[in-house]
């Protein structure tokens, strides 16, 4: 089930009484979790109504007899399963043994007042397993996979809103680049800038260069190519040189150079064929976010360029692996040639 249907259902007041939450949204999941706890305990979390385990530390079998035990106290209980690896082809070393049965004997009669609830934080499930297959006939699966990059922007915005925060557009997108359309870190960077403007200020482009961190080291090769493609020598080769104080070899930085023009060499062709995002990423093999970068990346760059920096650097690598010319002279050579054949 997705999950703003989920959602809706337990704001409701239509509990199940056996939740899988499957996916990586870490925003999503707290959602789920805080409108969960306001229906079924009313907001008043104790130790008597609500017991997290952690699947990789404690045996299934345990998890079942707290999920049993009758409580001395007249009130509903959520019994909450962290990390239930064991529900994919995933291994924990040293984590316990579990033994699906009591929990397969739990889904048919489950506890009367408790709401059984197993987090597994992964992509997918192992869809062979007979738990997998049972939990997905008796127990509400909750989808919370990543939120689809385009989906993200109004997410923030919303979440903004709803806090009475202002957030001017060129931040919302150097925010949203920083963090990779990722919608968990996104929100968890906007309340730190949130906190340092103040009450009643706006999230200013500023505010997100002093706060936020470039997210890795895509971001910086994308900002170089960026650089190199509009024949800006200095900040290329500065932006080089920095990467290089941080501890980035030439070669990997060549290595991801040739990767990224390769990747808009081949957007740059399925473009021209009437390909969109989706079917581009499918075609290619390469991340959604990687291809959209790419596709807003090339649209200021003539193909011919694309294709002829793609062919020096792959010449540039073979004359690197031969001893012809050094990786760093190479690389800043070869920065300084193609900015000056781009003016």
């Amino acid at each position: 089930m997705d999950f703003k249907t989920s959602m809706a259902q337990v704001a409701a007041g239509q509990i199940a009484p056996v939740y899988t939450l499957v996916g990586q949204e870490r925003y999503l999941r707290d959602r789920f979790e805080d409108q969960l706890m306001d229906q079924v305990l009313k907001g008043q979390v104790n130790d008597f109504n609500l017991t997290r385990l952690d699947m990789e530390e404690v045996p299934l079998a345990d998890a079942m007899i707290e999920a049993n035990t009758v409580s001395f106290f007249p009130e509903p209980r959520i019994v909450w399963l962290n990390n239930c690896y064991f529900l994919t082809g995933e291994k924990v070393k040293g984590g316990p043994d579990h033994q699906v049965d009591g929990l397969l004997a739990y889904l048919d009669q489950p506890a009367p007042d408790v709401v059984l609830v197993l987090s597994a934080p992964y992509e997918k499930l192992d869809q062979r397993k007979k738990i997998t297959k049972a939990l997905k006939q008796q127990a509400q699966m909750v989808d919370l996979g990543l939120v689809p990059a385009k989906q993200v922007p109004a997410y923030i915005q919303q979440v903004a809103k709803q806090a009475g925060w202002q957030i001017s557009q060129p931040a919302l997108k150097d925010l949203l680049d920083r963090t990779r359309y990722q919608l968990s870190l996104a929100l968890s960077e906007l309340d730190k800038l949130a906190l340092y403007v103040g009450p009643g200020q706006e999230i200013d482009q500023t505010a997100v260069d002093q706060l936020v961190a470039t997210a890795n080291l895509d971001t910086d090769i994308f900002k170089l190519i960026d650089f190199i493609m509009q024949g800006q020598p200095t900040q290329a080769l500065n932006l080089y040189r920095d990467l290089i104080a941080r501890k980035e070899t030439a070669l990997g930085i060549l290595a991801l150079l040739e990767s990224n023009f390769r990747l808009y060499c081949q957007v740059s062709q399925l473009q021209s064929l009437g390909y969109d995002q989706g079917t581009m990423a499918k075609t290619i093999g390469g991340h959604p976010y990687r291809i959209k970068m790419a596709s807003q990346q090339i649209r200021a760059y003539p193909k011919e360029g694309l294709m002829r920096a793609y062919m020096q650097l792959i010449e540039l690598d073979y004359r690197i692996k031969k001893g012809r010319v050094g990786d760093h002279l190479g690389i800043e050579w070869f920065i300084l040639k193609f900015c000056s054949m781009s003016r």
